[in-house]
């Protein structure tokens, strides 16, 4: 129901009211106007008439407010979808009638008659196994468009018009794959209320839709709400008019989505116009069902008759043109020779009318003798364009017949060079101001081009070129023969460019463009964001930022002016540059930007600054991409604070920008050996692949997902899910358009890779799938399984053809040889099998490891093959004879993972140790040792050019590395692996950290300073804790014994031993003069803190115990266990005094309350509990989100509890007499010192937050960059003291920060 249909049932429900009140009043006035002996006889009956007139009138109001009120909810319902369907990103120009400067025209009637009644033949067809799209394919300028929007304003007219998106190459939002979907889901709600329904309703359930992968959107915003009407309802166009000049990956993507789901829709039908373009033909080459036409296939005669009723009515319209005087009539032959030149090609008609009947020139006879000239037609007829060549040429001759052509030449090649080579149009205004011309100057260069180039009519109006065919010549020097006009991509053109974008950006950018000033807003959080940068980006600068670096790539080597200016950009402007980036949603394509810069720089052999600090940039983009995305200024905050302080850039900028922070310990002097860090799996990453084309990624994971991934930005393209089981192995096809994966339920699963879509499973193992490949033509694949055997499959078919049986254990790994005819195989047997990939026999069994073979590959050059293996080697093997060729050591844990670069020449190999290790595959030297990840390393691979590697851990991240590093890590000062514990000493003066390299650290919180390395246990370090005065330090390990230190001097004072497992938790009590202990072997101890001696051991636990803390006036203990219990303790006699029940699964974590009358304990139930500690009962349970709780935590006054998990923090409100929650909110957030005003690190998004104790007013105060802190690090910690924030991170870093200059905390402070 619309607005119109509201507003007609408003005015019948005011005339049903009208109606009913007339019979009320009818009915009234006829009782009263009786006889007067009448109405005494009837008395009796007067006060019954009198209620029931009473109770109609009541009930006619009543239903008539009804009525409104249900017609106000379904407005009001109508506006909420309204709202939903416009906050779609869209291009508002792509509809056939936008009304765009290049707008096209309809077919001449009379014209095309044949291909239309054909194209609404096939829209009418509602029988079975119509196809839903139709193809038009034909050359440049045939007239496909005008077809194309011919139709649609036919089926506009017969209101069976759904969408229509009209590409265009000139146009960054109508080349845009992104807009496609959001764009045509919008259209469709405006055309159908059903349509708008349920569009409006996908969009209010997820509000990013319009922002995912095209995939994702079509599913989302079309099909999934469309498949939700009448299959037999009326038919719905769409129309996509010039897919060719739509993103090339992107088109096949749209295409390959229509082609395959719209069958899903019968009322749905799709027509779609392109060239003969190879990446378009590639896919309706594929048998689907669609219907094609070839234009420049049909006959002749047929067309030549469309081209004469053409032809003869433009000319007629120029006769009639009243700016045109003493026009000559045409002659029957001069209409018939334009018709023989133009060929099949409309547009060469229709750029000789604009030609010979332009205003501004006035001389349409001698135009037209100029066209008919034999001279410029020559050509050979093999040649589909040589006669619109030969009719540009004319135009261009024509505008040198000025009195001063070296002018003219210089204003075409700056104006419409320009226009040709900006890789976007700019505006008149901006494009005048781009080239340092006035607008009059942009017009007059323009003047005798208006048959090819339309000209703006107003300065907000870009001059758009009538027809790809013109800029397809202008641009080719074997089709323009007048070279002074050839615009190519020349270095001089492109060194224009160039110097005027970063010109721009130096006297332009500035730091808070846009006037945000709240350093702690996100973009998103920004109220007017766009409005703000509309007011302060002007058009050319943001054009200026975006591609400034694409055209410094074509400039030449060396030169100068170049140079200059890019010493100036990057001593100058890197960082507001970045910003303004950030504000127009550009990061992703900053890391390319500088990608080139530095390139160019390096090909240039410019000075060695200039190339050190475009390296520094090209690092800081990757490492800090996510924080500049979300916020524009964090560029100079988080991202600038976390920048190694060794680096050029940080010296160059750190000088003159003022940040809110301040780092004072953790940052490294240097970049880290990772290039990037990707986030995004929430379990170990156990395999990736590149794409053969280098560009994307593909990752495998325990969570249960395909992710991809941008290889050079590491930005997450999409993720792949359609099964709910474990993903082992992960390969791309060789053409790069599928991917395999192997999963832990025995099966494959097969996937386009470019839809993200699951195209088969293959079933035939009986155990868990662990290794996939392809062949090297992509026809066949091969499978390892834990069920001892090797499966080799058809990759079109999925048919099973052959099972390997060789190995006597599991199969940890399958690889093809180079010419795709032998297989190699790696078992948990300690061996390697090589097998005849064609009749599946085995030709040789290798032995040389001493443990499990994780890993094989074959050299790129087919004659070498390595191995990795448990026994913490690899192996070099000749794979001709199957020789052991040589061992390479270096790892100091098991290998997991092994690779050959594409040259044959080096290695790279993953391991336990946390390490990928670089070789030199000749002489099995280690070249590098590259470290980042803070757990095992499953996975490695090196991209196609060999330049760079990917790795999986099960730290749950990919981490992007330099191949060509010949570097080894930095000796850290402090950690050297992730951090487990920290805690603040009673006076907040310092802090120690717990680590898995078995020691203790020592920290000056004021100034960030190491103070010392405690070493003492031979095993991890788990937990920490100070003692009240802050003298001493007790340390629980995995070595199952407890150290107490002296926190002055770092000196150790004794070794606590009584427990036979691991320590997990300690704690003095409040006194100091004990100190309690739990352990995995089901144990609590009591010690004494000065002597070290064991008072007590605590027995009443079924498993290991994992938390144990002391009452405030510390005459209790309560512990937590895995046995799903709480234990509650007399501290001075150790006597049990109660078992806890309520919990489901393991406890791990226990607190008292300010008060001591209250226990909280967190469980992996998902569940927290509250405790009476007198009568040990449980006052309620409280209900959280995941079983992963990061903290539970009293507020001081004992009136708040605060619980987080990896994705919310809860507020519970405990003095009603049931806990009250107050805040929910998804923050994603790690544990924080509660207290009234809180800083929170969110662990996921990597924030340190500030927020109340109600969970309001959260502020993002920093952001700590990935590589810090992988996400899977759950003993990490956190903590505030006197605005100081101690970090502990996944790679040994214990981070300080002070945020004291930031507006908020000076607030909150």
């Amino acid at each position: 129901m619309d607005r119109h249909n509201i507003s007609l049932g408003l005015k019948d429900d005011v005339e049903t009211l009208s109606k009913k009140l007339e019979s009320i009043s009818s009915s009234a006035k006829a009782k009263s106007s009786a006889g007067v002996l009448r109405r005494l006889l009837e008395r009796d009956d007067d006060e019954h008439d009198l209620r029931t007139f009473t109770q109609s009138l009541k009930a006619a109001i009543v239903d008539f407010q009804l009525s409104q009120t249900l017609r106000q909810g379904q407005e009001l319902f109508l506006e909420k979808l309204s709202v939903a369907i416009l906050s779609l990103p869209r291009a508002n120009l792509a509809a056939y009638d936008s009304g765009r400067e290049d707008a096209l025209s309809l077919c001449l009637e009379g014209t095309r008659v044949s291909i239309l009644a054909e194209i609404m033949s096939w829209l009418e067809r509602t029988e079975s196994g119509t196809p839903p799209v139709y193809w038009l394919m034909g050359l440049a300028g045939i007239g496909k468009s005008t077809i194309a929007k011919t139709v649609a304003e036919r089926a506009d007219e017969d209101g069976i018009l759904g969408g229509s998106f009209f590409f265009s190459q000139s146009d960054a939002p109508l080349r845009d794959p992104q807009l496609v979907f959001p764009t045509l889901a919008f259209q469709l709600a405006q055309s159908d209320n059903e349509f708008k329904n349920l569009i409006g309703e996908a969009i209010q359930q997820d509000a990013t839709l319009g922002y995912k992968t095209p995939l994702v959107q079509f599913e989302g915003l079309i099909l999934k709400p469309l498949a939700q009407l009448d299959t037999t309802r009326r038919t719905t166009l769409i129309v996509l008019d010039a897919l060719d000049e739509c993103e090339k990956q992107g088109a096949a993507t749209i295409l390959k989505l229509l082609l395959s789901r719209t069958s899903q829709l019968p009322f749905l039908r799709i027509l779609i116009t392109s060239r003969p373009e190879q990446h378009i033909s590639s896919v309706f080459s594929e048998p689907k069902n669609f219907a094609k036409r070839i234009l420049h296939d049909i006959e002749a005669s047929v067309i030549e008759e469309d081209l004469r009723l053409y032809i003869r009515s433009e000319l007629r319209r120029v006769l009639e043109d009243p700016d045109l005087a003493n026009v000559p009539d045409w002659t029957e032959g001069e209409i018939n020779a334009l018709v023989e030149k133009s060929g099949k090609l409309f547009i060469y008609a229709a750029t000789s009318i604009r030609f010979i009947g332009d205003p501004h020139v006035g001389d349409p006879r001698g135009h037209l003798d100029l066209i008919l000239d034999t001279e410029l037609s020559k050509g050979s007829k093999a040649k589909p364009y040589s006669q619109l060549d030969s009719l540009y040429m004319g135009v261009l001759r024509r505008s040198l017949s000025d009195s001063n052509p070296e002018a003219i030449v210089e204003r075409f090649q700056t104006v419409v060079g320009s226009i040709v080579l900006l890789r976007q149009p700019l505006p008149l205004g901006s494009l005048a101001r781009f080239v340092k011309y006035k607008p009059d100057g942009v017009n007059i260069a323009l003047r005798h081009l208006r048959s090819v180039i339309i000209p703006p009519s107003s300065l907000d109006e870009a001059p758009h070129i009538y027809h790809p065919s013109f800029r397809d010549f202008i641009t080719d020097p074997s089709r323009c023969s007048i070279s002074e006009f050839v615009i190519v991509a020349i270095p001089d053109q492109e060194l224009r460019h160039a110097l005027r974008c970063i010109e721009l950006m130096a006297t332009s950018l500035r730091q808070d463009i846009a006037g945000i000033s709240d350093v702690s807003l996100l973009n998103s959080e920004v109220e007017g964001l766009d409005e703000k940068v509309r007011d302060g980006l002007s058009v050319e600068l943001q054009y200026a930022c975006r591609y400034w670096a694409s055209h410094l790539s074509r400039v030449d080597l060396g030169e100068k002016r170049m140079v200059e200016a890019l010493e100036g950009f990057s001593t100058r402007s890197i960082l507001m540059w970045l910003e303004v980036m950030s504000l127009i949603g550009n990061v992703h394509s900053a890391v390319t930007s500088m990608q080139e810069a530095h390139q160019w720089a390096m090909n240039s052999k410019c000075d060695a600054t200039l190339i050190t600090i475009l390296a520094d940039a090209y690092r800081f983009i990757l490492t800090h991409s996510e924080v500049i995305r979300a916020s524009a200024l964090q560029v100079y905050h988080s991202a600038l604070a976390f920048t190694p302080h060794a680096t050029v850039l940080y010296e160059t900028y750190s000088k003159d920008v003022k940040s809110c922070i301040r780092v004072l310990q953790g940052v490294e002097a240097q970049w880290p050996q990772s290039l990037s860090t990707l986030v995004g799996h929430s379990s170990h990453v156990t395999s990736v692949a590149f794409s053969p084309d280098g560009l994307r990624l593909v990752s495998g994971s325990l969570d249960c997902t395909l992710r991809l991934w941008d290889a050079v930005s590491g930005v997450h393209i999409a993720t792949l899910q359609g099964h709910s089981h474990l993903v082992y192995s992960v390969a791309f096809s060789p053409d790069g358009l599928r991917v395999i994966s192997g999963l832990n339920d025995c099966t494959l699963c097969l996937w386009d890779a470019t839809l993200g879509v699951h195209i088969a499973t293959l079933r035939g193992h009986s155990g868990v799938v662990s290794s996939v490949a392809f062949s090297p033509d992509g026809l066949w694949l091969v499978s390892g399984s834990w069920d001892h055997t090797l499966c080799l499959w058809n990759a079109m078919s999925g048919a099973q053809m052959a099972t390997l049986q060789g190995h006597s254990n599991r199969v940890s790994s399958v690889a093809f040889s180079p010419d795709g005819q032998q297989l190699v195989s790696g078992s948990w047997d300690y061996t390697l099998c090589l097998w005849d990939a064609m009749s599946g026999i085995c030709i040789a069994t290798l032995q040389g490891h001493s443990d499990q073979v994780t890993s094989v590959a074959f050299s790129p050059d087919g004659l070498w093959l390595v191995s990795g293996s448990l026994d913490h080697t690899l192996c070099l093997w000749n794979a001709m004879s199957g020789a052991q060729m040589a061992t390479l050591q270096g790892h100091s844990h098991h290998v997991t993972s092994v690779a050959f670069s594409p040259d044959s020449l080096r290695l790279v190999s993953g391991s336990r140790d946390r390490t990928l290790c670089l070789w030199d595959a000749m002489s099995g030297a280690c070249i590098a040792t590259l470290q980042g990840h803070s757990n095992t390393v499953l996975s490695v691979a090196f991209s196609p050019d060999g330049l760079s590697l990917a790795s999986g851990s099960v730290d749950g991240t990919l981490c992007l590395w330099d191949a060509m590093s010949s570097t080894h890590p930095a000796t850290l000062q402090g950690h050297s692996n992730r951090i487990s514990s920290i805690a603040l000493s009673p006076d907040g003066s310092r802090l120690a950290s717990a680590s898995h390299d078995c020691t203790l650290c020592l920290w000056d919180v004021l100034s960030g300073a190491h103070i010392a390395t405690l070493q003492g246990h031979s095993k991890p370090v788990i937990t920490v804790a100070f003692s009240p005065d802050g003298l001493h330090l007790a340390s629980g390990s995995w070595d199952s014994t407890l150290c107490l230190w002296d926190a002055m001097l770092g000196v150790h004072i004794a070794t606590l031993q009584g427990h036979s497992l691991q320590v997990n938790s300690v704690v003095f009590s409040p006194d100091g003069l004990l100190l309690a202990s739990g352990s995995s072997d089901e144990t609590l101890c009591l010690w004494d803190a000065m002597s070290g001696s064991c008072i007590a051991t605590l027995e009443g636990h079924s498993l290991g115990v994992t938390s144990v803390a002391f009452s405030p006036d510390g005459l209790q203990l309560v512990s937590g266990s895995d046995d799903c219990t709480l234990c509650l303790w007399d501290a001075m006699s150790g006597m049990h005094i109660a078992t806890l029940q309520g919990h489901s699964r393991e406890v791990f974590l226990v607190v008292f309350s300010p008060n001591g009358l209250q226990v909280a304990s967190g469980s992996h139930d998902s569940t927290i509990c509250l405790w009476d500690a007198t009568s040990s009962m449980n006052i309620a349970t409280l209900e959280v989100d995941s079983p992963h709780i990061d903290a539970v935590a009293f507020s001081s006054d004992g009136h708040t509890l605060i619980s987080q998990t990896q994705t919310q923090t809860f507020v519970w409100d405990l003095t009603s007499q049931l806990p009250q929650l107050v805040s929910g909110s998804i923050l994603e957030v790690f544990p924080p010192t509660i207290g009234l005003s809180s800083l929170i690190w969110s662990r996921v998004h990597g924030w340190i937050q500030a927020q109340d104790s109600q969970g309001n007013h959260v502020t993002h105060i920093c952001y700590i960059p990935p590589h810090y802190s992988p996400h899977t690090t759950a003993q990490a910690s956190s903590l505030h003291h006197q605005s100081r924030v101690a970090v502990g991170c996944g790679n040994g870093h214990v981070v300080i920060v002070d945020p004291q200059d930031h507006p908020f905390v000076h607030r909150l402070v």
